[in-house]
C-alpha cells in the first residue's frame, strides 16, 4: 500500500472516529501539561533550589546574649550534626551606604540626575565565596575591592511592578565607587562585657571609601540584596569597622569596654553554617537546647509565595501529565478496539484484496496520529502564546518576578518530549490491539 493510500484511508476513517474530539482535547492538554505547566514548575523550582544552595540560606546568626561564645561553646556548636562551620563576625556584615561619586560617567550622570544613590554592602564571611560571571573574584583582589550585580540599580524604585532601567554591572568593572555610611552614621551593635542579656549600639562616624569594582555576579531573583547589593571581602569589612572605631575615638585596648569587645571574639556575633537548607530547623533546635541565642530563621529569606508556587506547579504538572497520559491511552485503546469491531468487514475486505496486516496496522496507526497530532498542534500553539505573553509580562516587572521567566530552551525540550509521547502512545495502543487485528480473516468481509 502506498503512503498516499494509507493517508487517504486514515483521513477517511478519522472522520468517523467517535473518540476523535476527546482524543484531540486530551492530546492538547497533555502538551500544555508537559510544555507549559512543567516549564513553569522547572523554572520556579530551579530558582528555589538556587536560594537553598546559597551560603546565606544555610547560615544562622548566634549572639553571645546568654554568655560568651568561647572556644568550648564554639567547639560544641561545631560538633552538632549537620553543622559545617562557625565563624565570628570581625567587621561589618550588612550595612547601608550612600554612593557619593563614581568614575563611571553614565553612573555619575544618573547620580546627578536622581540625587540619592544608596547601596547595601554585604561582606563575605569565613569561607564564604561569591562567584562572578565577569572579572575577578574578591579572593583574587586587594582590600577595598567589590563585586556588583549584573543588573545594578542603586536608586529608589518608583514603581515596584515595573522593571527599572538597570545599569550594566559588567560595564562598571575597573571603575571606582565612592561610598559613605548612609545618613553619615555607621551603627554597630556590641555586647557589654560581663553584662550578658543586653547589647549596646555604637554610633560610629562615616568614612568615605573608594571601592574598585573588580567583578560582576549574577543577580538571582531569589537572593536577597536585590539590584542594589554589592559584596566586599572580610578584610575590607574589618578595615571599615576598625577605621570607624579609630575615628570615633574609641580605644581598642583591654582597659575599655569597647576595647575588650573588639579584642575578644567570644563577645562577637557568630554565624553557624549548616550543610543543607533542609537541616536549618534541626540545627536551630540543637542550639536552643544548648541555651545559645540563635535567630529562628536563616540569614537569607525568601517569599513564601515563591515556595508555594513551586510546590503547586510541581504537583499540578505531575498530576496532569499522569492523568492525561492515562486518559490518552484509555481513549486510544478504546478508539482502536472500536475501529477493529465496527470496521471488521472493511479490514477483511482489505485482506481479501491482498493487503497485509502490517499495511492495515500502518493505516490504523496513521489514523490515530492524525487525531493526536491535531491535538498536539493546538496544545503547542496555546503553550507558545501563553509562554511568550508570560515572559514579556514578567520581563518588564521588577526583580523578584523575573524568576517566573521560562527558558525557551527548556520549553523546547519539553515540547519535544510531548511530541514523542503523542507519537509513541498511539503506537503502543496499536500494538496492544495487534492480536485482535491478526484474527480478522478475509471471510469477515462478508459480515455486515
Amino acid at each position: 500500500m502506498k503512503l498516499t493510500n494509507v493517508n487517504f484511508l486514515a483521513k477517511a476513517n478519522a472522520k468517523i472516529n467517535k473518540n476523535e474530539k476527546g482524543i484531540k482535547i486530551v492530546s492538547a492538554l497533555l502538551v500544555i501539561s508537559i510544555s507549559l505547566i512543567s516549564a513553569f514548575s522547572i523554572t520556579v523550582t530551579k530558582a528555589v533550589n538556587e536560594y537553598k544552595e546559597d551560603y546565606r540560606a544555610r547560615t544562622l546568626q548566634v549572639d553571645p546574649i546568654f554568655g560568651p561564645l568561647d572556644d568550648n561553646t564554639v567547639n560544641k556548636i561545631r560538633n552538632i550534626e549537620h553543622v559545617e562551620s562557625i565563624f565570628p563576625l570581625k567587621g561589618i556584615r550588612n550595612d547601608s551606604f550612600s554612593v557619593t561619586q563614581t568614575s563611571n560617567q553614565e553612573f555619575q550622570d544618573r547620580i546627578d540626575d536622581k540625587g540619592d544613590a544608596h547601596i547595601d554592602i554585604w561582606s563575605l564571611l569565613g569561607d564564604e565565596k561569591r562567584s562572578v560571571i565577569a572579572g575577578k573574584t574578591l579572593d583574587e583582589s586587594p582590600v577595598l575591592s567589590c563585586v556588583v550585580p549584573s543588573d545594578f540599580y542603586p536608586f529608589e524604585v518608583e514603581n515596584e511592578n515595573k522593571k527599572p532601567d538597570y545599569i550594566d554591572g559588567e560595564g562598571l568593572i575597573g571603575e571606582t565607587i565612592t561610598v559613605k555610611a548612609y545618613n553619615d552614621d555607621l551603627m554597630q551593635d556590641y555586647n557589654m562585657v560581663g553584662d550578658f542579656g543586653s547589647t549596646s549600639t555604637l554610633d560610629l562616624p562615616a568614612i568615605e571609601y573608594k571601592l574598585k569594582v573588580v567583578g560582576t555576579y549574577y543577580l538571582s531573583p531569589t537572593e536577597t540584596g536585590y539590584y542594589d547589593s554589592i559584596y566586599i571581602s572580610e578584610e575590607t569589612a574589618t578595615k571599615i569597622l576598625d577605621d570607624a572605631l579609630t575615628k570615633g575615638g574609641y580605644s581598642k585596648d583591654n582597659e575599655t569596654t569597647v576595647g575588650k569587645w573588639w579584642n575578644d571574639l567570644s563577645l562577637r556575633t557568630h554565624y553557624v553554617v549548616v550543610d543543607d537548607f533542609e537541616n536549618i530547623e534541626s540545627v536551630y533546635n540543637a542550639l536552643t537546647d544548648m541555651n545559645v541565642c540563635c535567630a529562628d530563621d536563616s540569614e537569607l529569606g525568601i517569599q513564601d509565595s515563591i515556595v508555594n508556587a513551586s510546590n503547586i506547579f510541581s504537583f499540578a504538572s505531575i498530576f496532569l501529565i499522569i492523568s492525561t497520559v492515562l486518559l490518552s491511552v484509555i481513549m486510544i485503546i478504546q478508539s482502536t478496539a472500536n475501529a477493529l469491531s465496527l470496521r471488521k468487514s472493511d479490514i477483511g475486505l482489505l485482506k481479501a484484496i491482498g493487503y497485509k496486516n502490517s499495511q492495515i496496522f500502518a493505516c490504523l496507526y496513521c489514523e490515530q496520529l492524525r487525531v493526536t497530532f491535531t491535538g498536539f498542534a493546538v496544545g503547542t500553539i496555546i503553550s507558545i502564546i501563553v509562554t511568550a505573553v508570560s515572559n514579556l509580562f514578567f520581563a518588564n516587572r521588577n526583580f523578584i518576578d523575573r524568576l517566573y521567566i521560562i527558558n525557551w530552551g527548556n520549553f523546547g525540550i519539553l515540547l519535544a518530549i510531548s511530541f514523542l509521547i503523542v507519537t509513541i502512545v498511539p503506537l503502543i495502543c496499536q500494538f496492544i490491539a495487534l492480536r485482535k487485528l491478526n484474527k480478522i480473516q478475509p471471510k469477515d468481509a462478508m459480515n455486515e
